[in-house]
């Protein structure tokens, strides 16, 4: 599995957001400035992550972004999915549908345990732990 591009800079806005947002609104271009990230890329990522209710956005000349919730709650298991959708290693892992290959493929419950376990430990691991 390979993280997106788009997924490794969720992570470092959501992680600048939990550092900035305690006491202020922080705009699109201060977090592009700031983490060198075009404020397009921004916006698009931060769409994404306000849709799945980790960001709050606000409008306006003054407006920006916080957290949804406190960063100690955010998993980086729930930013992944945000970005990238479903946590898998290999395509039979998808959806937890039975593989077609499953009974004759001998690594098919090796990935299965893998994947599992990967997923648990990024919805282990917070931000807030992280900062």
């Amino acid at each position: 599995m390979k993280l997106s591009k788009n997924c490794k800079y969720a992570v470092r806005i959501i992680a600048y957001l939990a550092k900035n947002t305690n006491t202020r609104i922080v705009q699109t271009r201060e977090i592009a400035e700031k983490e060198g990230i075009s404020k397009y890329v921004v916006d698009q990522i931060a769409n994404r992550l306000k849709r799945k209710g980790i960001i709050k956005s606000f409008r306006g000349c003054s407006g920006g972004y916080i957290l949804a919730k406190p960063a100690k709650t955010i998993s980086i298991g729930d930013i992944v999915r945000a970005i990238d959708g479903q946590i898998r290693f290999v395509e039979c892992c998808k959806n937890n549908e039975r593989c077609r290959r499953a009974d004759f493929c001998k690594p098919h419950k090796m990935w299965i345990r893998i994947n599992s376990d990967f997923e648990k430990f990024l919805d282990k691991v917070k931000i807030g732990a992280i900062l």
